[in-house]
């Protein structure tokens, strides 16, 4: 490296460097990749040149004889503290300082030592030829200094990791900024190894060591649970760690890796480096090996373990011991390779057992079950006539039930070679390794599998079916006829899905052949393999084929909305009040035609998705599911609401026969779903899962959110239909009244439907998911895309029945508002000849007939009490303001507070009747004040004191409002300062 600008390449490769110099310039590369070179934070001299950078603890000109022999870690700083403190132990860390030589210590203060150390070192050119630019001599030697500063440890024990051992030691030895970051004690403590001895970057580095040399290490991922540390070590490695370190199982090695990773490289290092550097002088043999091993398998696993080793490069000259390592370990496997394969075409089982027992042990044995594998037949140019019958066979497959013939002859194929693999090779692990390695050629594009080729044809026969309508000739004539591009879609997905599960099955039925059976993990491996070239049009195509779907019943359906709404239309005008009236007679009636609907969807979903609901899991805690079919996807097509209401504000037939549909899908998706979790196809097909079943809530959404809208776009209307009608002619005020009851009431029963209907929706999609989608997702991570789905939909739903309530709420307001105010003024202010009936008057008569009938309907139409109480009560207290109101536009007399009285008295028992005590409390303080009307003056303020004391208008009315109320007397003014004069509650 001869420039300080070099890259990481130069940084890193070529001939190895000094610990100083590799460090100062890997800092250097680390700080301007980290900064780009513009901005640089490399530490510059005081002349604004860059001299050196790096992490150091030593002179610029100090050479690294004199660096070895080590310099001061830290320097002694004398402190002086009040002797309070001392004695009172903050200073514990602290020795008292010697007073020789120095100025007296102060009364009450102590003289303390502690050793401090340096936060920041300075290096010095002492070389004038060496500094840039042209200064004065005395400006020069002020600003010849550089200042170093520390690199994050995680950056230093990076850097740790490419250096050699040796070097690496060095430089974590001498270096005291490297040394702070590795050790937590100091390198030469001692009794101590692992996390007593290493800080957390220290430890990693060590674990980043062992890694190098082929092992792994990562977290495995398991539903519903903390990711697992997993470890897996090279086999010839984990021999010879149980031989010295006594170690077998997994847990072990993982313990001893999480612990104590310096141990575990040290004991590998120390045992293997002797071998390896051995290589590095021997040129195409085996030095060292040959005369400690005990026979040939004991050298093919030194070897091995040799290898795995040399992955590691921990010396300066790794490159060229490797290629020699290579060389040598080449040229025995080789040698035996040969024997191996001439035994076999001798057919001599014995002889070949005898040479895989030493083969096994290096590379895992690969070269004897590749000599097996192509020398089978199948995989020859020119097959002979079975062969040649079987792959023959492949280009007839066009569905599940011709690849199910093909797929019985490669079972006897795959028992055929069972039976070659136990006579010619010794240990099971070896035989189901090369059972493996056959099995993968059938499913390997690189090697022309024979069911890949199957499946190949397949899939081009059915993407090529022809449509009906389409010109078709010659053969395509002959073929099946597909009637639209959805059948064609549905055909090609239930088709693949099928294969696949056939596939799973004969991977189950190798799991259990003898007398060499294939691990079902990899045999499902071998399947799924065979399918990942194709998996990401799969799964677009099934969400292009269920978003089509869904789009097509939706846009029917508005259709349908649009055509009854006209006729509707034209039948309202001829709606009488006799039917009006009935409907009203038979609310509860209705809302029973409910429930018992309601409870036989729920019973028909049980049947239709094949669950229970007391038991939606098996015994084992998986789900039971069953492929869709053709049969299963009927639907009911007419309900009890529909022939009472005459058209239903949403279909439950439709919401079913999407959650069915989604069903299918997913099932045929749940079948890639079941790869291993390494795979990429497995996360592929639950990224469609989840996909899907969020087309399937959007979907239910559209069709939600329409109605609701309609239902509160007619509300709003009438609103201002009551709001017309307020200013209506007397004349015509009865017949304008009445049709604008009877639209409300039509309304008003559409729209508590339409609530029944939504929570019916809501309620299969909650059983569906707990079903079937729990198996995919997890119902308590809320950052999951389906959850913030299922929870945006209930908030859309919740939201709508918001709104729509409030305008029920406002019209029957809007109404009430319109009947009190036909009071007369001469109800509250009576003529003196007039006699008192005590009587409510017509008013307010008509106002709660008015309310009892709109409760009626409300209370036999919500079915969830707390949401009828929640509903009931703002009525409640809506109603109370609209009196509050309405009393302060009369001048009352004495007869007429008792005429008031016995109107709010009624307004009580309904209140009392239909709302919670909380908001009864607003119509007894209302009902209470009413009194003063009755009251003579010189009573009139005792009987304030005491509501007041009694705290009887505590949240119900302001002090304003009890003042206007008690002003609406006739004779107020006239008894005005009785009641204001040095008043201390108003």
């Amino acid at each position: 490296m001869a420039d300080d600008n070099d890259g990481a390449e130069s940084v890193l490769a070529g001939g190895w460097l000094s610990p100083r110099t590799l460090l100062h310039k890997t800092t250097k590369f680390v700080l301007n990749a980290a900064h780009g070179k513009t901005r640089s934070l490399i530490p510059t001299s005081d002349i604004g040149t860059v001299a050196e950078t790096g992490v150091v603890d030593w002179i610029e000109d100090v050479e690294d004889d004199d660096i070895a022999a080590g310099m001061g870690e830290e320097v002694e700083q004398t402190i002086m503290v009040p002797e309070r403190d001392v004695l009172m132990g903050r200073w514990s860390e602290c020795a008292v300082a010697s007073g020789e030589g120095r100025s007296p210590t102060p009364p009450g203060m102590m003289r303390l030592s502690r050793s401090v150390p340096p936060r920041r070192r300075t290096a010095y050119n002492k070389d004038p030829q060496q500094r840039v630019g042209a200064m004065e001599p005395k400006r020069r030697a002020q600003r010849g200094r550089t200042v170093f500063t520390m690199l994050p440890v995680r950056v230093v024990g990076r850097i740790m990791e490419f250096l050699p051992v040796d070097t690496m030691l060095l430089v974590a030895n001498i270096c005291r900024i490297v040394r702070r970051a590795v050790y937590l004690h100091g390198p030469n403590a001692q009794g101590m190894a692992g996390d007593q001895a290493y800080t957390s970057v220290g430890l990693h580095m060590w674990r980043v060591r062992v890694q190098q040399m082929g092992w792994r290490m990562w977290r495995e991922r398991q539903r519903g649970r903390e990711r697992r540390l997993r470890v897996q070590a090279p086999q010839s490695h984990v021999v010879l760690l149980e031989h010295i370190c006594g170690v077998k199982d997994e847990a072990g090695i993982l313990e001893l890796l999480t612990t104590e990773p310096d141990l575990v490289f040290k004991a590998l290092y120390d045992n293997m480096i002797g071998d390896y550097t051995a290589f590095s002088t021997m040129i195409g043999c085996v030095p060292r090996v040959v005369q400690n091993a005990n026979g040939a398998a004991a050298v093919a696993e030194r070897l091995d373990q040799l290898l795995w080793f040399a992955r590691g490069r921990f010396t300066c000259s790794s490159d060229v011991t490797n290629m020699r390592l290579v060389s040598a370990a080449d040229r025995f496997e080789a040698e035996y390779q040969a024997q191996f394969k001439h035994a076999f075409m001798q057919g001599d089982c014995e002889r070949m057992q005898g040479c895989a027992r030493v083969l096994e042990h290096i590379r895992n044995g690969r070269s004897c079950i590749r000599i097996l594998v192509d020398a089978h037949p199948l995989f020859s140019s020119a097959p002979p006539a079975p062969y040649a019958d079987v792959l023959a066979s492949t280009e007839c497959v066009t569905d599940a039930h011709t690849f199910g013939a093909v797929l019985s002859e490669l079972d006897n194929l795959i028992a055929e070679h069972a039976r070659v693999v136990h006579a010619g090779l010794p240990s099971q692990v070896l035989r189901q390794s090369a059972l493996y390695c056959f099995v993968q050629d059938l499913f390997d594009a690189k090697r022309s599998g024979v069911a890949l080729r199957a499946l190949q044809n397949m899939y081009a026969h059915l993407r090529s079916m022809p449509v009906a309508g389409q010109d078709a000739s010659g053969e395509q004539q002959r073929r099946d006829v597909v009637p639209d591009e959805a059948t064609k879609d549905i055909v090609y997905l239930s088709t693949v899905a099928s294969i696949v599960s056939l596939l799973l099955e004969a991977a189950d039925k190798w799991s259990h052949m003898e007398p060499v059976s294939l691990p079902r993990g990899l045999g499902r491996r071998c399947v799924f393999s065979a399918f990942e070239d194709v998996i990401d049009e799969y799964v677009q195509l099934e969400r292009r084929v269920i978003e089509r779907a869904y789009e097509g019943e939706l846009s029917q359906w508005t259709l349908k909305v649009r055509n009854d709404s006209m006729r509707d239309t034209a039948l309202e005008s001829n709606a009488s009040h006799k039917d009006e009236s009935l409907r009203l007679v038979n609310f509860r009636l209705r809302q029973q035609q409910m429930e018992e609907y309601k409870d036989r969807v729920l019973l028909l979903v049980q049947d239709k998705l094949q669950i229970s609901m007391d038991t939606e899991t098996a015994g084992d805690g998986t789900r039971r599911r069953r492929r869709s079919s053709a049969s299963q996807k009927e639907m009911p097509r007419r309900t009890v609401v529909g022939d009472v209401l005459g058209h239903a504000p949403v279909s439950i037939d439709l919401c079913l026969n999407m959650v069915l549909t989604n069903r299918d899908t997913i099932d045929r998706l749940a079948v890639f779903a079941s790869a291993p979790q390494d795979m990429r196809l497995r996360d592929q097909a639950q990224d469609a899962i989840e996909s899907v079943f969020c087309v399937l809530l959007r979907g239910i959404g559209n069709h939600v959110r329409p109605a609701y809208a309609r239902v509160v776009a007619e509300l709003k209307d009438l609103e201002h239909s009551v709001m017309a009608t307020m200013q209506t002619d007397q004349s015509a005020l009865a017949q304008l009244e009445q049709q604008t009851r009877s639209s409300f009431i039509r309304a008003e029963l559409r729209f508590f439907e339409l609530i029944h209907l939504c929570d019916l929706c809501v309620q299969i999609l909650e059983i569906y998911f707990k079903s079937f989608m729990t198996a995919f997702i997890d119902e308590h991570d809320f950052l999951n895309t389906c959850n913030q789905e299922r929870k945006a939909l209930e908030r859309a739903v919740d939201d709508s029945v918001a709104v729509g309530m409030d305008c029920v709420i406002e019209i029957i307001m809007r109404q009430t508002q319109h009947i009190v105010d036909t009071q007369m003024s001469a109800d509250y202010s009576p003529d003196s000849n007039v006699s008192l009936t005590l009587t409510p008057t017509v008013a307010c008569t008509r106002a709660v007939q008015f309310l009892g009938e709109s409760t009626v309907i409300l209370q036999s139409m919500t079915g969830h009490r707390q949401m009828r109480t929640v509903f009931l009560g703002e009525i409640g207290v809506r109603l109370f303001y609209v009196l509050l109101e309405h009393i302060k536009r009369f001048r009352i007399t004495e007869p007429g507070g008792f005429q008031l009285i016995a109107d709010l008295n009624l307004y009580y028992d309904w209140a009392a009747e239909h709302v919670d005590p909380e908001t009864l409390r607003y119509f007894t303080a209302l009902k209470d004040l009413a009194n003063c009307f009755i009251l003579a003056p010189r009573d009139l303020r005792g009987f304030l004191q005491d509501q007041y004391s009694r705290r009887t208008f505590d949240g119900v009315m302001r002090s304003e409002e009890v003042y206007d109320v008690v002003a609406c007397r006739s004779d107020y003014r006239n008894i005005r300062t009785q009641v204001e004069g040095h008043c201390d509650f108003m």
